[in-house]
């Protein structure tokens, strides 16, 4: 199955459209090679400190390297010591990210170059929830709002197209707006 996408051959929005359209085509014709295991590793570093480390990367049936470290830490108001993002700025910025790579990436695949980009997202968290006080209040999100700012000479169709079709395929977006099952495995040592 080929994508029916013009895609240049040059490099565009700073994606190189000929590599994107080629690593699109090995996809379409063998999918195990767009099957992408990614993997953090995270100590805590006492208090509400942690680092994560980005495990290796598998693609298809290559191993690449990842050598990143994710710190994260709370405000003092939220008995942290400041020294990082916060969990809650860190899964924003994720999402955030996916969104931008994969407004670039579709920007470039539909020959829309971007002057600029920015997305603003937010959410609030009710903190009884986390907090155990009240068992029926939702710990986590139930609401996030996002805005995209986007700058290009193409038309507002065009645009529209692509908002939409990022809302299609980014991975990120749709780990926010669907359920996703977890799994979980704990491991108790002495």
């Amino acid at each position: 199955m080929s994508t029916n996408i013009k895609i240049k051959a040059m490099s565009d929005n700073g994606i190189n459209a000929g590599a994107l359209r080629e690593f699109t085509d090995q996809v379409a014709i063998k999918p195990a090679a767009g099957i992408a295991t990614f993997g953090v590793a995270t100590v805590w570093k006492g208090g509400t400190r942690t680092r994560a480390q980005t495990m290796p990367l598998v693609l298809g049936d290559k191993t690449l390297a990842r050598d990143f470290a994710i710190d994260a830490d709370e405000p003092a108001e939220l008995l942290g010591t400041n020294t990082a993002a916060n969990p809650q700025e860190l899964i924003l910025a994720a999402l955030n990210a996916c969104m931008a790579a994969t407004y670039a990436a579709n920007a470039a695949a539909m020959d829309i170059e971007l002057k600029s980009l920015t997305i603003r997202t937010k959410g609030s968290l009710d903190l009884r929830g986390f907090l155990g006080i009240d068992p029926a209040i939702n710990p986590g999100y139930d609401c996030v709002e996002y805005e995209v700012e986007i700058a290009s000479a193409q038309d507002s169709q065009a645009i529209e197209a692509l908002h939409a079709r990022v809302q299609q395929t980014s991975p990120n977006y749709h780990n926010f707006a669907r359920a996703i099952d977890m799994k979980a495995k704990l491991i108790i040592l002495p």
